[in-house]
């Protein structure tokens, strides 16, 4: 693996640049292009959109860490592993995310749900990159596997090698390659009424069974384990999923009202 991508030398002294870190941005403006150009396509405004976009940035990106906090503190008691800067929970974006949403329609004037739901390919393919850096990076990586495509976490600076030369599940790949499987399946199949709840709910329930899937190949503690030995997002995953079933399971609404 390779947790640090590059090392960037300023003013004499060597600044490290995480692998993590870079595909994390590289995701970010993957998604953002990509939703910018679906948001032209159907007809939205794109300075409001881009304006929007940053707004989820800083809140997705807010509610995440601070989701991490709580997990930390559930599970160690303490926020000692906040000290090196902390760590990210993709669902914990989620709240982030849902407020963006508000701010963009009530401020911004936009029709944040059908942008979002035009935006999902490139979210999907954004998220994929981020769950790349994550497996190159060595954090939120497998239990120990036995199988012919299991990987052994060696650099010393990757979390996953700290308990030794152990093979184990690529699960960010699964999740990666699950991720572009979903990108690639919601560009392929046009959104009819964009902005109708849908086709997110339609997302929302297939990366909850995703991620489901992968958190059973999961074997770091970060996770975190809490109730019948379910990780944190195996339950918030369950949740979501749920609701996003109740909301599809529900009769579509006329086309004339969406």
């Amino acid at each position: 693996m390779h947790p640090v991508a590059f090392v960037l030398e300023l003013g004499g002294h060597a600044r490290p640049i995480g692998t993590y870190g870079v595909c994390a941005a590289a995701g970010i403006l993957v998604a953002g292009a990509l939703a910018v150009r679906a948001a032209h396509r159907g007809g939205l405004d794109e300075g409001r959109t881009i304006a929007a976009i940053a707004i989820a940035i800083g809140l997705g990106f807010t509610t995440a860490w601070l989701t991490f906090a709580l997990v930390e503190l559930v599970r160690t008691g303490t926020l000692d592993a906040l000290r090196g800067g902390g760590g990210l929970v993709a669902f914990g974006a989620v709240p982030g995310l849902a407020l963006a949403a508000l701010v963009a329609r009530r401020a911004l004037r936009l029709d944040a749900l059908r942008a979002l739901e035009l935006a999902l390919p490139g979210l999907a393919a954004g998220h994929a990159l981020g769950r790349a850096g994550c497996f190159l990076g060595g954090c939120c990586f497998g239990a120990p596997f036995d199988g012919p495509w299991s990987v052994v976490y060696r650099d010393p600076l990757a979390p996953a090698a700290l308990a030794g030369p152990i093979a184990r599940h690529p699960s960010p790949l699964y999740e990666a390659l699950g991720l572009l499987a979903l990108a690639l399946a919601f560009a392929c199949v046009p959104a009819r009424r964009p902005g109708s709840g849908r086709r997110l709910a339609a997302y929302v329930a297939a990366y909850s069974a995703l991620r489901i899937a992968v958190e059973l190949t999961r074997g770091d503690a970060v996770r975190g384990v809490l109730a019948a030995g379910l990780s944190t997002s195996t339950l918030i995953a369950l949740v979501l999923g749920a609701l996003a079933a109740a909301a599809l399971a529900r009769p579509a609404p006329p086309s004339g009202n969406a």
